[in-house]
């Protein structure tokens, strides 16, 4: 097999471990590639193992998003709620994969387009696209659209598009629903809305919604954020559209979901 490796490079911990991983492999007869952050070209892989939290892998699923790569997480970060393993119990895992072959599941990413000042933006996410004001604690007065139609105004601190994969991340903050993650569907939940008939809403994955800064609106600009590492501003009078990505997410599993739930968000207990 060939299997791709992406590492959080700040932590020494995860350096270490990323180089006693990688000789491990080889010695299985396996082929490894270090991958950065960026994919330029389809690296052909077989499988990414991604070391490091949460944060890792939402970087590495969009890295690889137009490529489809299952990813093997591997939790070397804090919660690593998206990972499957540890440093004790990857090497378990990856026997079963060498002798048993891949099995995953995929996961529907959202595809965020919108133009700023020097260029038009394409990008994805995994968990969820965040709009709020650019000026923190301001309030955001933000217009949306249903499939090119006027849908309603939000007033408040912003919005969290989530998948249901990122149902159990900010959305679930803000009192959001959990939603199996292999489903295909959107949420729209507000946050801190100033009227109380707005609640979270969830629509079918085949549509698309669009969001601008309302023409009343005081401020100018909104900022947009994908999977809460990638930030970009939205001038007013721009609207950024979101729909369903048109590649899944692939992610090698082997613990049930509400496994996970019940261990680490204490879910059910």
């Amino acid at each position: 097999m060939k299997i791709g490796i992406v590492y959080n490079s700040f932590k020494k911990e995860t350096k270490n471990f990323n180089d006693k991983l990688a000789n491990w492999l080889k010695n299985k007869g396996c082929k490894v590639v270090q991958l950065q952050h960026s994919c330029s070209k389809n690296p052909n892989v077989d499988f990414i193992i991604s070391l490091g939290g949460d944060g890792t892998i939402l970087r590495t699923s969009r890295m690889i998003a137009k490529y489809s790569i299952p990813i093997l997480g591997v939790n070397l970060g804090t919660l690593g709620f998206l990972t499957d393993c540890d440093t004790k119990t990857v090497y378990e895992q990856l026997e079963n994969i060498l002798k048993n072959g891949i099995f995953c599941e995929q996961r529907m990413m959202l595809s965020v387009e919108l133009r700023t000042e020097k260029k038009l933006i394409k990008t994805t996410a995994l968990n969820d696209c965040v709009i709020r004001s650019v000026y923190n604690g301001r309030l955001a007065s933000i217009d949306a659209f249903l499939n090119g139609k006027f849908l309603c105004n939000y007033k408040g601190d912003g919005i969290v598009i989530a998948t249901p994969t990122g149902s159990t991340a900010y959305s679930l903050a803000i009192n959001g629903p959990i939603v199996y993650p292999t489903l295909s569907l959107i949420i729209i939940n507000p946050i801190s809305s100033h009227k109380l008939s707005h609640r979270p809403v969830i629509i079918p994955a085949d549509n698309t919604i669009e969001f601008d800064c309302a023409k009343e609106a005081k401020q100018s600009e909104l900022v947009v954020c994908t999977d809460g590492q990638a930030n970009y501003i939205l001038k007013k009078g721009h609207k950024v559209k979101i729909k369903m990505y048109q590649n899944p997410a692939k992610f090698i599993k082997h613990i049930p979901y509400f496994e996970t739930l019940k261990n680490k968000l204490n879910w059910g207990v």
